[in-house]
Formats: C-alpha cells, sequence, structure tokens
C-alpha cells in the first residue's frame, strides 16, 4: 500500500513538472545580446560578454547608463527570469513557518552546487537522489503534522462511515494547506487534481493516511519546491510580464527572509495592495525591520565574502598553538555580526564597512587577537587602533582564509580584493606555469622577496603586476590575521591600485581600504553582488538599468547599505519577467 501511495505523489509530481526536475533540465532563460552569464564567468564578478579579467569591462567596473537614459529609453528589462528552486535554507525555514515543523528535513538532502550564492536558480538542478530526499522529507512532515490536532480539526471528527465528511475534510486540506502550500489560492484544476488523489488513495487506505497522502503530494508538487510565478502582459513591451501580487509576495519573502510569506504579505496579495512599486517598497521596509531579516545580510555575508569554510582550515600547530577551529568560527561570526550592525544599527554605509576602526570580538577571540575589553561569550562591540584596523578587511576572517597553514599569502589576498571588492577578477594562470616563487631558495627571504621572483617573468608579470600591489599591503597580518611587525625582517608594506577607477600607490592596508571606500567601482561591485543574492542569479546586459538604478541610489546616499538592500526591490528585475513564450525564444 505504501508503495500504491508513493506511486500516486511521483505520477503527480511527474505530470505537473513535466519531469524537469527529475532530468536536471531548467525551463530556457532568454538570451540576451551579449550572451549570457554561465555560473563560470558570474562567480568570479564577470558580466554578459566581459573576459571578466584585470581591467576587462563588465556591468560592475564600467558602462553602466545613466538613470536618466535607462528612463528615456522607456523600455521595461527585466532580464532573465529562470525557474526557481527552493534551496535548502529555503526549504528548512518554508516547512518550519508552514507546519511549525523545525527538524529541518533539508540538512540531509545531497549538498547543492553554487556559484556565488546558494540561491542562484541556474545551478539548483534536482538529481534523482534529491528527489528521494524529498519523497522522504515530505512523508515525514505530512505524518507530523496531521498528528497535531490544530493542523486538520476536521481529521479527528469525520466518522469511519461517513464518506461525505472525509470528503470535506479532503477539501479543507486541499484548501487551506493547498493555498499556504503554493503560496497563492489553489487553481480549481489543481483542487480537482488533489481530490482525485485523495479519492485514489482512500481506494486502498484509511482516512488519515489518505490525507497525508494529499499533504505530501503538496509537499512534492512543483508549485511547493519551486517559485512559479503568473503575470501580467505590459503595454509597449511585448515578451514582458508584471509578476502578480503573489509572486511579488513570494519574491519579497524568498529574499528578505529566504522563506515564505507571512499573513500579512498575503493578505496585502489578496487585497490588492502589493501591485505597485511603492506597495512593494512598503512590504520591504516592513520586513527589512524584522528581526529576521538579519539572517539575509548575515547569510549574503557568509556567501560574498567567501567564509563559509573559515572554521575548516588549518593552522601550524607549532607556530599557531592556539588556533583551533572553534577559533574560525568565531572569526566568520566576527565578521558576519559586524555586518549585522552595519546594515541595522541605524546609519551603516559602505565607507565603514572598509574603514570602521571597531569590530566586535568575544572574550575567547579578543584573547586569541590580543586585545582586552570582552569578558564573556556574546560578541561585543570592540574599538581598535585606527593605525592598525579598518574595516572587514582587517578582520581575521579574510586575512587567515587567504593564507596557507603557515604564512601569508598576498596572492591570494589580492586576487580576493579583486574578485570580491573591485569584480575584476584575473585570469586563471596559463596551463604549465610554475609558481615561480619557489625558485627562491634563501631561507630569510621575506614573501615581497618571494614574489619579486615571478614578476620578473612576463608571462606572470602580466597579472601580478595588479594582484601582488594588493595583496602585499596585508603583510602586517599573520597567517591567522594577527598583526605582525617582522616577517623575517621589518615588513614592507607599499603597493597600490592599478587599472581601477582609484588607482595609486599606498603605504599599507589601512591606505588601502580608504582608497577602496571612496572608489565608485567597489559600489557598483557590491551592489551586482546583492543584485545576484536578491534575484536568484548572474547579471546579463539587460539588467543594466537595474543595476545602475541601484548603485545611483547608494551613491546619493552616501552608501547607505539599507537603502542598497530596499532599492533592489524596485527594479525592472525584480518586479517584472520575461514571459514563458519570450524565454523560449532563440
Amino acid at each position: 500500500m505504501l508503495s500504491r501511495a508513493r506511486g500516486l505523489r511521483w505520477q503527480y509530481w511527474a505530470l505537473a513538472l513535466g519531469c524537469v526536475a527529475c532530468t536536471g533540465e531548467e525551463l530556457p532563460s532568454k538570451g540576451t545580446p551579449g550572451g549570457q552569464n554561465t555560473p563560470a564567468n558570474m562567480a568570479g564578478g564577470g558580466a554578459t560578454g566581459s573576459s571578466g579579467g584585470a581591467g576587462g569591462t563588465s556591468i560592475a567596473t564600467g558602462g553602466l547608463p545613466t538613470t536618466a537614459e535607462c528612463t528615456s529609453a522607456g523600455k521595461i528589462l527585466p532580464g532573465q527570469s529562470p525557474l526557481r528552486r527552493l534551496n535548502r535554507v529555503e526549504y528548512n525555514n518554508t516547512v518550519s513557518d508552514l507546519l511549525a515543523d523545525n527538524s529541518a528535513p533539508a540538512d540531509s538532502f545531497p549538498l547543492e552546487e553554487q556559484s556565488t550564492f546558494d540561491n542562484d536558480a541556474n545551478v539548483l538542478r534536482v538529481s534523482r537522489l534529491l528527489a528521494e530526499g524529498y519523497l522522504g522529507a515530505a512523508e515525514t512532515l505530512a505524518a507530523s503534522a496531521l498528528a497535531k490536532p490544530d493542523t486538520l480539526p476536521c481529521a479527528a471528527t469525520a466518522g469511519a462511515g461517513d464518506t461525505a465528511a472525509q470528503e470535506k475534510c479532503a477539501g479543507e486540506l486541499v484548501d487551506t494547506w493547498g493555498s499556504k502550500a503554493f503560496r497563492r489560492p489553489v487553481a480549481e484544476a489543481e483542487r480537482t487534481r488533489f481530490m482525485g488523489t485523495f479519492r485514489s488513495a482512500r481506494a486502498f487506505l484509511d482516512f488519515k493516511a489518505s490525507l497525508s497522502t494529499v499533504l505530501q503530494t503538496m509537499l512534492m508538487s512543483p508549485q511547493f519546491l519551486y517559485r512559479i510565478e503568473g503575470g501580467t502582459p505590459v503595454d509597449g513591451n511585448p515578451g514582458v510580464l508584471k509578476v502578480d501580487p503573489w509572486g511579488l509576495a513570494s519574491r519579497l519573502s524568498y529574499f528578505l527572509w529566504a522563506s515564505t510569506p507571512d499573513a500579512d504579505l498575503l493578505a496585502a496579495a489578496q487585497e490588492g495592495r502589493l501591485t505597485t512599486a511603492a506597495d512593494v517598497r512598503r512590504e520591504a521596509e516592513r520586513m527589512y525591520g524584522s528581526v529576521r531579516s538579519r539572517a539575509m545580510v548575515r547569510r549574503f555575508t557568509r556567501y560574498w565574502l567567501e567564509l563559509t569554510n573559515v572554521d575548516q582550515q588549518g593552522k601550524d600547530a607549532a607556530l599557531f598553538p592556539d588556533y583551533t577551529a572553534t577559533i574560525g568560527s568565531l572569526m566568520r561570526t566576527q565578521t558576519e555580526t559586524f555586518a549585522e550592525h552595519l546594515y541595522f544599527d541605524g546609519g551603516g554605509t559602505l565607507n565603514a564597512m572598509l574603514t570602521a576602526p571597531y569590530t566586535y570580538m568575544n572574550q575567547p577571540l579578543a584573547k586569541f587577537m590580543g586585545v582586552s575589553g570582552p569578558t564573556g561569550e556574546a560578541f561585543e562591540k570592540v574599538e581598535l587602533d585606527p593605525a592598525k584596523h579598518s574595516g572587514v578587511l582587517t578582520e581575521p576572517a579574510f586575512l587567515s582564509y587567504n593564507a596557507t597553514a603557515d604564512k601569508t599569502h598576498p596572492i591570494y589576498r589580492g586576487v580576493f580584493v579583486m574578485r570580491k571588492l573591485l569584480c575584476a577578477p584575473p585570469p586563471a594562470p596559463p596551463p604549465g606555469i610554475v609558481d615561480g616563487t619557489g625558485t627562491v631558495t634563501d631561507p630569510n627571504a621575506t614573501q615581497r622577496d618571494r614574489l619579486a621572483a615571478h614578476r620578473t617573468d612576463p608571462t606572470c608579470a602580466a597579472c601580478h603586476q595588479h594582484i601582488d600591489p594588493i595583496g602585499l599591503t596585508f603583510e602586517n597580518f599573520d597567517a591567522t590575521g594577527r598583526w605582525q611587525d617582522l616577517d623575517k625582517s621589518a615588513v614592507d608594506t607599499s603597493g597600490g591600485l592599478t587599472q581601477t577607477d582609484v588607482d595609486g600607490p599606498v603605504a599599507n592596508a589601512i591606505e588601502l581600504t580608504q582608497k577602496l571606500a571612496q572608489s565608485q567601482q567597489v559600489q557598483k561591485c557590491i551592489t551586482v553582488n546583492w543584485f545576484r543574492y536578491a534575484n536568484g542569479r548572474g547579471e546579463v546586459m539587460d539588467d543594466s538599468c537595474s543595476i545602475a538604478r541601484v548603485a545611483e541610489g547608494l551613491d546619493k546616499s552616501n552608501g547607505d547599505l539599507r537603502e542598497l538592500v530596499l532599492s533592489l526591490t524596485q527594479t525592472d528585475a525584480f518586479l517584472y519577467r520575461v514571459a514563458p513564450s519570450a524565454e523560449a525564444t532563440p
């Protein structure tokens, strides 16, 4: 009997989704002039039609139109509109909000691919193993939910022989929980199919097991696992749809909360209070003010600054006996807490992110870093020496992760800044290149001495003349991110920036961060990264106006980080979508 019930759910899923999930194929996305981003070039910051190399032209590094030009063009350009599946975090949050179930079943699902962020629709495929994970989770979640008397009270009162009462109860399940699971009202055709599933199951299962089969089918359906949006055509913009209120509710909730819309958001959609850009802004401000949005900023920061595996790095125990995996975890928490403070505690700016002379620590991390102040496990604000600390790039999470087990690594640090702050990643080294630093045999050679060796090779120098001067400014920070004045000899931190909008020499990391804080290129780069996170995809050339509006707003607000997040909900990419028929057009 169980296998027959499973068969019903598999059949419904396959028919409803057209086996897209089973085959791992996504709906086609419409290409745009200049090509389409792939996960490979999106991750580094390159844009459509761009090499993404050092000094290359991309949406982030140049070529953005002005908002006046965008307005005068009179076109709505939503970019691509891929079918978006719930990732593991979104699945867990959704079932928690939907069913009050905090068992986090997605933690046991197969690990997912990701590009820059973990919500990129272009890489969120569904394997057979994941589909089986969905089925197992649906069975467990449905059984747990229906065991609670308040989930569906009629399940306990419908008599064993009262067919009419059982049918009515099944209809109540479909209408009530179906609309919650699908994040919109259940269509009549869908209701008919679900009631058919109930009747088919009832032929060989008891009443409650049949109800469970219906709920499991809902949790296995593409309408639950994917964010399938409707829309209405826009006059004068063929192939463009204005996303309907239900779709906007989901876009807001999964962007800001990584979960299903709350009751207020669904009510706004139902009552026609979520149709205009102003409506979306109003709800975005309400949701941003909730404590739930703080997790969004921490998650964005974790992926943008590549903090996910900071606690898994190893350090030489002979050189750093006090370093542990726990310390690595605290480093990640430090940077995420600092970012959360900037975005939510009033007045946070991009300038402060890059130059603030303070951070957050608890007692164990403060002891490791040689800082006094915190006395407990809670993270507290700590003022630091402004000659040694200047924002997120002088925090140990970035510095220690972009180092080796026993020494600093200026190349890692320089490449990181180019990729994550400037969106101008250098190209990969040519095949067969031998690391020239290994030819330096002097045991007293500094990292600067070693890097000088490969900058004499024309093949290496083409890239390293841009990378090394950035990375060398961080030589006052050892492999764990702690301050050092000596590395074999007195540390030389001179360096500089080239092929940016703030080129010039700098004496150390403090001067470097101050230059970066004044860079329009950095403003565009963080805007592009937030755009990717908010829309769950990489940017294409049709997104130029959406990104330009947000970047210009960030500049006019003096780098206000709250405004950066909220303004993303006002773009063409967020409010509109490409019509499915247009997506399928070559």
